[in-house]
């Protein structure tokens, strides 16, 4: 294997098949043709002389041989980025390109603002931002390969040196429209008990963890509904199917005119989430990351715990 030449086009291959398990959805994430990728897996194997690739089963998967060089084949692509990077800093002070995943529990005005900013200072940076929910931020935080993200859950398996900012909490109540048979016992200022929330749906949003620690975890109602995202979870309590979780800031307006109530539970009335933004670490900070970094603590970074129960996770 002396004097082998690994090119960045294996590479990349070898890195998107890891990540997104099949040749067509590596392709597409590569933006090359199916044939492209398993030409350039092909060449590899050849050249190294070795069987990476398991294709025996429904998918095919690395052999142990194939993630020992992923691990190379990612350091060399690291390299790349890096000297990308350095390169356009030396010139402008703006990295080439920021991803950034955020929950999309968190509000999106903040994530918002900051893009603005980052365009007002006249970036030429290219920024990503996309959204997922619970355990799917972790893993579009992987999957993309982006350089930050907002969480309310701690990463499952953290690479390490993550730096870690703490973020405003977030509060959530258990909530139910108005006309709802549960909401009847809130505005008569009675708690619930457990065999009253779970003789109702209960609505959740698709990628809930255990380890959130909700009051309501372990309940059986007679139907689990589980959503896309808070904004559908939303429109199924106004739609009276059933109540759920969900973050003030997103139904401030319904429970300030009655049509969302709070419903008094006995083991929790408020649940209180806490946002943190996690960073790659060894990725320099051009300009745009620094403006992120910035402006969140400037803005939404927490000075103050607010009363209610926060979770360390």
């Amino acid at each position: 294997m002396s004097g082998m030449a690994v090119t960045l086009d294996q590479a990349r291959a070898l890195d998107a098949l890891a990540r997104h398990k099949t040749f067509a959805k590596a392709a597409a994430a590569l933006g090359k043709r199916h044939t492209a990728v398993l030409y350039a897996l092909a060449t590899l194997e050849a050249q190294t002389g070795l069987t990476l690739l398991d294709r025996r089963g429904y998918r095919t998967s690395l052999t142990p041989a194939g993630e020992r060089i992923l691990v190379h084949a990612r350091s060399l692509l690291e390299a790349e980025r890096r000297l990308e990077a350095a390169c356009s800093e030396i010139k402008t002070g703006w990295e080439p390109e920021l991803r950034l995943v955020f929950d999309g529990i968190f509000p999106v005005e903040p994530v918002l603002d900051v893009v603005a900013e980052i365009a007002r200072a006249g970036a030429s940076t290219r920024v990503d931002v996309s959204s997922a929910f619970l355990a799917g931020v972790e893993q579009a935080f992987v999957e993309t390969d982006a350089d930050m993200m907002i969480a309310v859950l701690p990463p499952a398996t953290p690479p390490p040196g993550l730096l870690v900012v703490r973020l405003a909490p977030i509060r959530a109540r258990l909530v139910a429209h108005k006309d709802h048979p549960l909401a009847a016992a809130a505005l008569r200022a009675e708690e619930l008990d457990e065999s009253a929330l779970a003789a109702h749906v209960l609505l959740t949003v698709r990628g809930s963890d255990p380890r959130l620690q909700l009051s309501t975890r372990g309940l059986e109602p007679p139907i689990a509904v589980r959503l896309a995202d808070f904004h559908a979870k939303k429109a199924g309590i106004l739609a009276r199917l059933g109540y759920g979780w969900l973050p003030e800031h997103l139904v401030a307006a319904e429970l300030e005119r009655g049509t969302l109530v709070p419903l008094r539970w006995k083991k929790e009335n408020v649940h209180v989430f806490d946002p943190r933004l996690y960073v790659r670490a060894g990725r320099q900070q051009g300009r745009a990351a620094r403006i992120v970094l910035s402006a969140l603590k400037r803005r939404w970074a927490e000075v103050n715990r607010p009363r209610g129960r926060s979770r360390e996770r």
